[in-house]
Parts: structure tokens; C-alpha cells; sequence
């Protein structure tokens, strides 16, 4: 059997009525198809603490789900269709989505659903449910809708989808799923699925993805685009140049300058009648300032080299080393030193006998 929603109210079209051919090949009147009402609950009050459940698309059933899978013809993987029978949606057609099962862990009675699904399918805490084991075709493209423009700032979509669908066994149209990535929430909604228009089985099956844009998302226009690289490339060259003006004072202010004080008299009121050039010797610390930052603009201003070819430039004043210079120097002492050359002389003179 596949899911169907040809037929209002019902959903599903199981084989359980035997032909003349199943007669023929020996029919044993087992049924094929598992349909049950249970209490549905969020996975946060799931015992154990499986709260990694709440971002993949599998359920928790009770073990007595098992032991009654186990005697019927089902086809594998266990895929399921939940269905809240008691609302409706704005088309007529009652909230369902399809999921696989993580495991048969649950209370009798009850169903653990990831928080998506239970919004999903509009339930709250106890709400009756109905499971029904169905079969889906294998899925071969989906496309998927994010929710919010933070979407974009993961660099490598697909890789982060391809990990976060694997905890899903089945998409639904409508779907509005929620994945994990760098402790962060983000919502997808599933909008197409192919081969089937409604429902899909992703489990072991090469499935291309489609995006649509993220709600909220606008495309930005030649215009502005051109206008915010201009823009960001202005910023980043003042940026640049602060820097520079930044590195140049500081290394100003390390810079040692001998004689930077001004000069002050005691006499100030009498230095006021005085003609400027006679009031202070000394220049004012703005002066000195002022024409000290000139000094450095001029000293590191780049000049242009007008260099003849394999001439190479080394930034410093080329000082021969002492002894290079010509001179006459003597064959008989070539390193031209004065040595022994002194009177020798003594206190005591010797007397002749």
C-alpha cells in the first residue's frame, strides 16, 4: 500500500481484501497494515533525556508496537503517517506528517513526537494520535524554504543538511522541520517533494536539495551592490590609514628629542612690552611639536628612485670603512705600524775606567 490523499477521510489504501490470485498462492488472511490511537507527548518529558530527538524526524513507540509489527507483512524501513483525526487545517484536511521510529521504548499508550511535530500536527500534551503504518516511494528531489535570512550565514549548506537529514526517515509538503548547527536553531520548511507530490522516503536514496529563498530575504540590486563595494573599500582604506597615523605617533612619542621644554620668565608682565623676537629664545611646545611631525612627514615622504640598471639601493648612506682610503704605503711595512721605534734611555750612566 502507499499513502494517498485521493480519498478524503481515509488516507490510505490497504490491500487487506484477498483475490483469486492470493487464494491461489495460499492467502492467510494476515493483516497488513498497522493502525493505532495513542497519547501524544513531546519528546522534552521523554524519560532518559533524549532531547537530540527533537531535531530529526523519528518517534518513540511503545514495545507492544513491535511485537504486532513483527506479525504482519510490513514493508521496511517501518515508516508511519500520524494524523490528528480532531482538527482540521484551512484546506479541509486533518494535520498529519510522516516520520520513521527511533525506538520502542515508550509507555504503553503513549507516543514521544519531536517538538516540531507536535506543532505540526497541532497537538498539545495527551492529545490522542493516530499511527498508521504506511509505505512511501523513494524520495529524488526536495526543496526546502528556510524560515530566517541566518540561514545564510552557514558557509556550506548542503554539508549541513546532508548530516542533519539523516535523522529523518521521511519529508512531508507542508513539513516545517527544525535542525541543529553550532548550538543553533534553524527552521526549514519543505516545500515540493518528487517522485511523489505529497510525501517522500529519504532513507538510503541519492536526493537532490533545492532551496527556495529565506523568508524575509531580499535580493539586493546592481546599484546598491556596486554602492556598498565602493563603499566598504573606502572604509577599509581610512581604516588603513588611521592605522598608519596611529603607528606613526606612537612611535613619535618613543622617539627621543632632546630640548622640547619652553622657555618661561618671571618677569611676565614686563615680557609683554617687549617685541616678540626678544621675549623667548626658546619656541613653544606646540612649535616644537608641530615642527617636529613636519620633519617626520618629510623624512618618511617616499622619493622615487631613478636607479641605473644593477644599481641596488639598501636605504642608508654608504661609509667607506676605515683604511679604505689611498695611500703610499711602505713595502718593508705593510700594515704601516710605528712599532719600537722609541730612544731607550737610562738613569745611571756608565763610567770609563
Amino acid at each position: 500500500y502507499e499513502d494517498s490523499d485521493d480519498e478524503p477521510g481515509m488516507g490510505m489504501r490497504p490491500f487487506d481484501i484477498p483475490s483469486a490470485h492470493m487464494f491461489h498462492r495460499g492467502y492467510t488472511g494476515r493483516r497488513r497494515q498497522f493502525k493505532r490511537f495513542y497519547s501524544a507527548y513531546p519528546v522534552a518529558v521523554c524519560p532518559g533525556n533524549k532531547m537530540e530527538a527533537n531535531y530529526g524526524g523519528k518517534i518513540f513507540l511503545p514495545a507492544s508496537a513491535l511485537d504486532e509489527l513483527s506479525q504482519l507483512e510490513v514493508v521496511y524501513p517501518l515508516l508511519f503517517k500520524l494524523q490528528n483525526d480532531e482538527e482540521e487545517t484551512d484546506n479541509g484536511r486533518r494535520p498529519r506528517t510522516h516520520c520513521g521510529v527511533l525506538e520502542f521504548t515508550a509507555e504503553e499508550g503513549r507516543v514521544y513526537l519531536p517538538q516540531w511535530m507536535m506543532e505540526t500536527l497541532h497537538l498539545t500534551p495527551g492529545s490522542p494520535i493516530e499511527v498508521i503504518n504506511v509505505a512511501l516511494l523513494q524520495g529524488s528531489l526536495v526543496k526546502l524554504q528556510p524560515q530566517s535570512v541566518d540561514f545564510l550565514d552557514i558557509s556550506d549548506h548542503r554539508a549541513v543538511l546532508e548530516t542533519a537529514l539523516r535523522r529523518f526517515s521521511a519529508l512531508t509538503v507542508g513539513d516545517l522541520l527544525t535542525i541543529e548547527y553550532n548550538s543553533r536553531e534553524y527552521s526549514i520548511k519543505v516545500l515540493e517533494t518528487q517522485p511523489s507530490p505529497s510525501a517522500i522516503n529519504i532513507v538510503e536514496t541519492d536526493l537532490s536539495v533545492d532551496f527556495a529563498p529565506p523568508v524575509g530575504y531580499v535580493e539586493p540590486t546592481a546599484q546598491s551592490s556596486a554602492g556598498s563595494s565602493v563603499a566598504s573599500s573606502s572604509m577599509i582604506a581610512k581604516d588603513i590609514r588611521q592605522k598608519e597615523d596611529a603607528a606613526k605617533s606612537e612611535a613619535a612619542s618613543l622617539r627621543f628629542q632632546a630640548f622640547r621644554g619652553a622657555g618661561t620668565r618671571l618677569s611676565s608682565a614686563a615680557d609683554k612690552l617687549r617685541p616678540a623676537s626678544l621675549r623667548s629664545y626658546a619656541s613653544t611646545g606646540a612649535e616644537s611639536d608641530e615642527q617636529t611631525k613636519r620633519q617626520e612627514a618629510d623624512e618618511e615622504t617616499p622619493v622615487p628612485l631613478d636607479l641605473p640598471i644593477g644599481t641596488l639601493y639598501f636605504g642608508y648612506r654608504l661609509v667607506p670603512p676605515p683604511g679604505s682610503e689611498s695611500k703610499d704605503v711602505d713595502p718593508s711595512n705593510p700594515d704601516d705600524k710605528d712599532g719600537f721605534q722609541g730612544e731607550g734611555r737610562v738613569l745611571r750612566q756608565h763610567r770609563k775606567r
